[in-house]
C-alpha cells in the first residue's frame, strides 16, 4: 500500500548533557512555532548517562526517541561489529521507553571491496534477525532493522529477511561515504536510487522507512521526493561547529569568517544572509542579531535545528512555488534539482 505520510526530521543528540541543555535553552530563546526537538535520536551505548536521562525526560513529555545501534561507531573504527551485539541488547532491555530500537547493522563504505560488502550485508541480516528474536516481545513492534548493500540483490536479501520478521519500520543506511574514516554519508545518484527502491518495496508491505545520516536542508526535497518517512541528522550541530549556518533548502554557509577559497567553507555576508532570510521566509530570535550568530556556536546550532524543522514544514505543506524559487536563486549546485526531485503531484 502507498504511504503518504509527512516527512519527519529526527534530531541526532548523541552529545554531552550540557550541550543538550544549551540547545534546549536556545530553542526556547528562538520563540519559534516549530518544535525541532519533537523527535530525537541518541546512541545509548555511547551516550553519557545524564544525556540518556535527559532524553528519557523528553520521551516522558511526549517526544519521540529513536535509539541508534552504534553502527556508525563500527563504521569509523571505534569498536568491532562483533562487540556491539550483547551490550546493545542489554541497553535496550534496560531502557524500554524509546519509540524506536535500531537493530545492529554492519555499514559498508565506499572504500570496501565487493567481498567485504557482501560479508557486511550477511552480518547485518544474520545478527539483526537473531537480535530481533532475543528482544522482549513488547519491544519487537518498535524494532527497526537496517537495509545495507550496494546492489539490488543485496538490498533484496535484506528486505526479504525483514519482511519475514514482520518489521513495522526499516532503516536505509547504504549511502556513499567520504572522509578519512568514511564517517560522512554522501547522497550519490546510485545510493539515492537504491533508497527509492527500498522505500517502494517497504511501503508496498506496509513498512515505514527511515533514512540514516543525511540532513542538509538542500537534500530535503530529495528525501520528500523519494517518499522517505523520516530521516535523522547531526549536520545542524556539526555545521555550527565549523561556523556554518543553514537556511531552508540551501547549502550551509560560513558566517564566522568570510572564507572565499574553500568551497566547503564558502562565506556569506550579513547582507546576503538577510536577503536569503527574506527569500526563504526564515525568522527566529537567534538570528535577529547577526553578531550573536557569528560569535556563538549554540546560537548557530539551535538556529540550524530550527531551519531544518521549517524546511520539513514547508515541504510537507506543499509550498512548491517558494521551494522552487529558493533552489533557483540559491546554490548553483542544486539549481536544477527541484524538477528532478520534487515535481508537484
Amino acid at each position: 500500500m502507498e504511504k503518504s505520510n509527512n516527512l519527519q526530521f529526527v534530531a541526532s543528540v548523541t552529545i554531552c548533557p550540557s550541550d543538550i541543555q544549551k540547545v534546549r535553552k536556545h530553542v526556547e530563546i528562538a520563540k519559534t512555532a516549530t518544535d525541532p526537538l519533537h523527535s530525537v535520536l541518541i546512541t545509548p551505548l555511547f551516550a553519557n548517562p545524564r544525556s540518556l536521562m535527559m532524553v528519557r525526560d523528553l520521551a516522558e513529555s511526549g517526544k519521540q526517541v529513536y535509539f541508534d545501534s552504534g553502527g556508525y561507531y563500527v563504521q569509523i573504527g571505534r569498536l568491532r561489529y562483533e562487540e556491539l551485539y550483547m551490550p546493545l541488547l542489554q541497553a535496550y532491555r534496560a531502557n524500554p521507553w524509546a519509540s524506536i530500537f535500531t537493530l545492529p547493522d554492519h555499514v559498508p563504505t565506499t572504500q570496501d571491496d565487493p567481498d567485504t560488502v557482501e560479508c557486511k550485508v550477511h552480518d547485518t541480516i544474520t545478527y539483526s534477525t537473531l537480535f530481533f528474536q532475543e528482544l522482549p516481545d513488547n519491544l519487537k513492534p518498535r524494532a527497526m532493522p537496517v537495509v545495507q548493500g550496494h546492489t539490488v540483490r543485496q538490498i533484496d536479501a535484506c528486505l526479504q529477511a525483514y519482511i519475514r520478521l514482520g518489521a513495522k519500520q526499516i532503516g536505509f543506511g547504504s549511502f556513499g561515504t567520504s572522509g578519512k574514516k568514511s564517517e560522512i554519508n554522501v547522497a550519490t545518484n546510485g545510493s539515492v536510487g537504491l533508497a527509492k527502491y527500498v522505500i517502494q518495496v517497504a511501503h508496498s508491505h506496509g513498512m515505514k522507512v527511515h533514512v540514516f545520516g543525511l540532513g542538509a536542508p538542500a537534500l530535503v526535497a530529495m528525501l520528500k521526493g523519494i517518499k522517505a518517512d523520516s530521516f535523522d541528522s547531526s549536520s545542524w550541530l556539526k555545521a555550527a561547529g565549523f561556523g556554518q549556518v543553514f537556511l531552508p533548502f540551501m547549502r550551509a554557509y560560513n558566517i564566522s569568517h568570510n572564507y572565499t577559497v574553500s568551497e566547503l567553507q564558502r562565506g556569506i555576508t550579513f547582507n546576503q544572509f538577510d536577503e536569503w532570510k527574506t527569500l526563504t521566509g526564515h525568522h527566529c530570535k537567534l538570528c535577529e542579531e547577526l553578531d550573536n550568530l557569528q560569535k556563538h556556536k549554540m546560537y548557530r546550532a539551535a538556529h540550524n535545528l530550527i531551519v531544518l524543522a521549517e524546511t520539513i514544514a514547508m515541504v510537507n505543506q506543499g509550498d512548491f512555488s517558494r521551494i522552487k524559487q529558493i533552489y533557483v536563486k540559491g546554490s548553483g549546485k542544486y539549481r536544477q534539482e527541484f524538477d528532478r526531485w520534487l515535481q508537484p503531484n
